[in-house]
This record gives structure tokens, sequence and C-alpha cells, in this order.
């Protein structure tokens, strides 16, 4: 899978939240022809029509694409019966129109605090998970959003382990616990809000580093993600933007650069996104 994952120059996925209608399709299809080769949509992101389109009118052979869907029934909610999770399923494989999926992820544990039936669904949306890639229209099965714990605990309950993880992870949220959990289960890491949303644009640091390297503050960030192994998750619908993200993969950062990024970790409080965090294990 890490194979077919790293034919996008360099190793980077296009994102798709909020890009719809006929946008999403061009947008897609600039993408494609920018040299992205993953893409990352969800059921959430009401898009997958118009992905599954974009795709099938590319003339991209369709093993040269990665896609990847997420699942739920509602904000950090699952299915709770397993023909729901199934049904959920087979409806992202339909509305992409595509004989099957390359990854499709649980996109949120669920609130384990506000529902007492949290574990029990995505333990159930797990299963259908496994049925899903055991019948063959997806090919391999994920999380996203889970904490440490979360991945812990599918030692007890997933007869299939998966293959990837997504989670909002970046010098200033680094989820270390996390990732080294990650790792020791083999799991490959996709990250999204790895340019942080250009909130850290003006950091001193990182202006010294773009300046150093010639490139922007966007693409040190990128290229941190590179070289610690993730696969970033990016959006960006200029397509002189598409383009210039393949920098990223232009120069290395060196070890001191490396470190000072690393040290401006801020735990659950460097979070993008802190309402969609499970509990503060950053």
């Amino acid at each position: 899978m890490l194979q077919r994952l790293a034919r996008s120059p360099p190793h980077i996925a296009l994102g798709t939240d909020k890009v719809h209608g006929a946008s999403c399709v061009q947008y897609i299809r600039q993408g494609l022809d920018a040299g992205y080769r993953m893409i990352d949509t969800a059921q959430v992101y009401n898009n997958e029509e118009e992905i599954g389109k974009a795709v099938r009118s590319s003339g991209i052979p369709r093993n040269q694409i990665f896609i990847t869907t997420k699942i739920a029934s509602g904000f950090r909610k699952n299915p709770s019966t397993l023909k729901e999770a199934l049904d959920s399923v087979q409806g992202s494989v339909r509305r992409l129109g595509l004989d099957y999926v390359d990854a499709v992820l649980i996109h949120h544990p669920g609130d384990d605090a506000a529902n007492g039936s949290a574990a029990l669904c995505r333990r159930t949306t797990w299963e259908a998970l496994e049925q899903s890639k055991i019948a063959g229209y997806v090919k391999e099965i994920g999380i996203s959003n889970f904490n440490a714990a979360h991945v812990a605990e599918m030692r007890q309950y997933a007869k299939l382990r998966p293959s990837l993880i997504q989670m909002e992870i970046h010098p200033w949220y680094q989820r270390s616990e996390l990732v080294r959990l990650c790792r020791k289960e083999g799991l490959t890491i996709q990250a999204y809000a790895a340019i942080t949303q250009n909130k850290h644009a003006q950091d001193t640091e990182l202006l010294d580093m773009a300046a150093r390297y010639n490139v922007s503050t966007a693409h040190v960030l990128l290229r941190y993600s590179l070289q610690e192994g993730h696969v970033p998750i990016v959006k960006a619908t200029n397509l002189d933007h598409l383009l210039s993200n393949k920098r990223a993969g232009s120069f290395v950062l060196s070890e001191e650069d490396m470190l000072i990024l690393g040290s401006k970790h801020k735990g659950i409080e460097g979070s993008i996104f802190p309402w969609l965090a499970t509990n503060a294990d950053g």
C-alpha cells in the first residue's frame, strides 16, 4: 500500500473538504493533471459523486489513483448496526461510481463521554469495513481522529488490522504517543492540517527557514511532515498552488531545523481542530 501512496509526487494527498459541484470536478481534474494521485474525501464532504466523475473522465488508469473516503452517521457518530454500516460503505462506492474504493476509514471514533454506545458503534463499524475488504470492493481500511487508547483498543476486536490513520499533526500538535503506537502497529499516517491553515505563517523561525531554503512557509511545513514519514493532505483550489506544493520534494530540512520545528509542540492548545480531539493525547 505504501508504494501506491507514494505514486503522488512528492507523497502528498489532495484534500477535498468544502469543494462541491462543477468546481470540485474541475479541481480534481486540475490536481490529477498536476500529478496528484491520492484523493481524500468523506461522506460528510458531500462530493463523492463529483470526485468519481472527475476520476472516470480523467483518462488515467484507475489503478494509478488512490481514493480514500471516510464514513460516519453524523458528527462524531458511527452506525449502530452492521447493516447500517455496510450500507454506508456501499453507498460511498455507489456514489463514487467506481468498482472499488482504495481505502475507507472510520471518520471519528465517536464521543465516549457523551455516548455510552460509542465503543460498540465503532466496533460494529469496523466489522463492516472488514467485511467490505474481504468482499473486495474496499482495498484498505483505516481510522481517523482515533487517539492512542482507541488504537490500542482495536487489538481486542479487530480481525483485520487498520492500514492507515488520519490525524491532525504538525509541529504545534505532534501526537507523540499516538505516533509511536501507530508506527509500532505499522499504520501509515496521513496528516491533515499539516500546514496549520497558515496560522503560523508569521512564525519568525519558520520565516527564517523559508528564506534560507527559498521556499514558502507552507513548503517548510510540508517538508517537515514528509521527513517525519507522514503523508500530508493539502487543499489548494488555485492551480499555481497545486503545482507549487511539489516544491516540498525539492529540498531537505537540516537536522537542526527539524529539531527547531519539533520544539514548537503545544499539546492540545496547538490543535487547529480541538473539537475533533477525543482527549488531550497530543
